[in-house]
């Protein structure tokens, strides 16, 4: 398994990519829906890794936001 849970709302892979709802400076969750994201963020707004794209980019389950992270950086893959 790839994945490992840090909290019931936040998943994160072997290389650090992530998918997990928001949360808080307390660790409350502030929405319903789900985040991913690659192993890096990046300032450039046409990288999918940017963090523009990743808080708009939304999904409705942990598991769609999961596929799209294994989709979109698989495992293993270097990553620029």
């Amino acid at each position: 398994m790839s994945w490992h849970k840090h909290l019931d709302t936040s998943w994160f892979r072997s290389d650090y990519a992530a998918a997990a709802m928001p949360h808080d400076e307390n660790g409350c969750v502030t929405g319903n829906y789900w985040l991913a994201w690659p192993p890096y963020i990046t300032d450039d707004k046409s990288d999918p890794g940017s963090l523009d794209k990743i808080l708009r980019r939304r999904f409705k389950t942990l598991e769609a936001a999961m596929a799209h992270v294994d989709k979109a950086w698989p495992l293993g893959e270097e990553t620029t």
